[in-house]
C-alpha cells in the first residue's frame, strides 16, 4: 500500500477504466447477436472492462427476448437490459442508457452494424 507522504494516509486506489456501450434497438433481432458477439470479442481480446446496455423500445420482432438470451450467455454484468415499453426515439434512448451507465467512458453505437466494434480498442488508445 502506498502512503501519501503529506497526510500520512493511504493513497487512493485508482479503479481501472470501465467502458459502457449503449445499443438502442428497435427491430434488431437479427443484428443483435452479431453486434454483441463482436463487442464481446474485441473487448475481451483487448482486456478492457466493459458493459453493453441494450435499450429496446418495445420491438415487436422479439429483440428484447433475443437480448435476454444474450444476457444469459454473456452474463448480467456484461449485458445490461434497460428496455422501454414503446418506441420513444433514438435521442431519448441514449439519455435513458446514459442514466444507467456505470462506465466512466461511453460509446454510442447503432445495433445495425453501421459502426464496427473492431475499432473500439483503437479509439480507447
Amino acid at each position: 500500500m502506498f502512503i501519501d507522504e503529506i497526510s500520512r494516509k493511504p493513497a487512493p486506489v485508482e479503479e481501472p477504466d470501465k467502458y459502457t456501450v449503449l445499443l438502442p434497438t428497435y427491430n434488431e433481432r437479427e443484428n443483435l447477436p452479431l453486434i454483441v458477439w463482436l463487442l464481446v470479442k474485441y473487448f475481451g481480446e483487448s482486456g478492457y472492462n466493459y458493459e453493453i446496455i441494450v435499450i429496446d423500445d418495445g420491438s415487436p420482432d422479439g429483440t428484447l427476448e433475443m437480448a435476454e438470451q444474450l444476457q444469459r450467455i454473456y452474463g448480467e454484468d456484461k449485458i445490461v437490459l434497460r428496455p422501454r415499453p414503446t418506441k420513444l426515439g433514438l435521442g431519448t434512448a441514449y439519455i435513458h442508457g446514459i442514466k444507467h451507465a456505470t462506465g466512466n467512458f461511453i460509446f454510442i453505437m447503432d445495433a445495425d452494424l453501421s459502426h464496427h466494434p473492431k475499432f473500439i480498442p483503437e479509439f480507447i488508445k
